[in-house]
């Protein structure tokens, strides 16, 4: 019977050793996940932090652009009562030398429109 339980000791001595280095490893593995985490964090924080300066950057450009539009399409307005008269007969003689585009655009607008106002009548 001495014999039985020596081999029992010895091997939950190596049942013990054995589960100890598994704890090692499995904390060794951890700690490198950890750690590859940590750097996944770190590099998608840095990339987060570009596209946004590049976001920034961008949406500068388009204010600045949209206020170089406004900007021209202002000084292209017509000013005074007689400049408002002339652009007037230059778009009634444009709409006499080529009237299907002009009237296809009403047809448009006028069908844009109509279908607005059915489904803003319907809610």
């Amino acid at each position: 019977m001495a014999k039985n339980s020596n081999g029992v000791a010895a091997s939950a001595e190596q049942l013990k050793h054995t589960l100890a280095e598994s704890g090692r490893a499995v904390a060794a593995q951890a700690g490198e996940v950890g750690h590859t985490l940590a750097e996944s964090g770190r590099t998608v924080a840095a990339q987060a932090g570009e596209v946004k300066d590049q976001v920034a950057a961008t949406a500068v450009l388009a204010k600045d652009r949209a206020g170089e539009v406004v900007h021209d399409l202002a000084d292209r307005m017509p000013s005074s009562s007689q400049e408002w008269e002339e652009m007037g007969r230059d778009v009634m003689h444009s709409v006499r030398r080529n009237p299907r585009p002009w009237l296809i655009g009403a047809a448009v607008v006028t069908a844009v429109w109509w279908l607005g106002r059915k489904s803003k009548r319907s809610h």
